[in-house]
């Protein structure tokens, strides 16, 4: 998490100077504050994502050492189980391929239908997330990353391939960060 709330206030400056936000601040300007504020929201649901991996593997070692911290109430012990355990979990819903498929859509009808800039944040906080790993884990193992992006698809897809998608979502991603406004 502490990678990811910097992150997510950078990309948020950038986002604000392409955009041409201009000083003295204005009340207009100053609603990129919701901007940030919805960026940091969609890179922090995904950290959900792990909750969730517990109760849809309870036979799962992990799980069942985060479900006794629960149990026992003790949340922050979870929490950090879930954190130092993060590499094991390799089935998240949202960072696969097929979720990458759906936000593409989802995030072009939140950037031409919303007004309020906190809405889209929260999707391009979401895919900032899901990008910044997924690079990060190409980078370092990209076995991996076909466990993580690919395991709904049922096939092992070559590192070629993923280059392909991270490339081209990561262009998505960059051309629809220059529409926000």
């Amino acid at each position: 998490m502490s990678s990811h709330l910097p992150m997510a206030i950078w990309y948020s400056l950038v986002v604000f100077l392409v955009n041409g936000i201009t000083w003295p601040l204005t009340i207009q300007t100053l609603s990129w504050v919701w901007f940030l504020v919805g960026v940091v929201v969609g890179v922090m649901i995904l950290f959900l994502d792990r909750v969730v991996y517990v109760y849809s593997y309870p036979n799962e070692q992990l799980s069942q050492t985060v479900m006794h911290h629960y149990g026992q109430k003790d949340y922050k012990s979870a929490l950090a189980v879930l954190d130092l355990r993060r590499l094991e979990q390799n089935r998240l819903t949202f960072r696969s391929a097929l979720f990458i498929a759906v936000w593409v859509p989802l995030s072009f009808f939140a950037l031409t239908s919303t007004t309020g800039l906190f809405g889209k944040g929260v999707v391009m906080g979401l895919m900032l997330h899901i990008l910044y790993d997924s690079w990060k884990l190409q980078k370092l193992d990209s076995s991996r990353l076909n466990e993580r992006l690919f395991w709904q698809i049922g096939r092992v897809v070559r590192p070629e391939e993923q280059l392909v998608l991270m490339y081209a979502v990561s262009g998505i991603f960059i051309l629809f960060s220059f529409w926000v406004a």
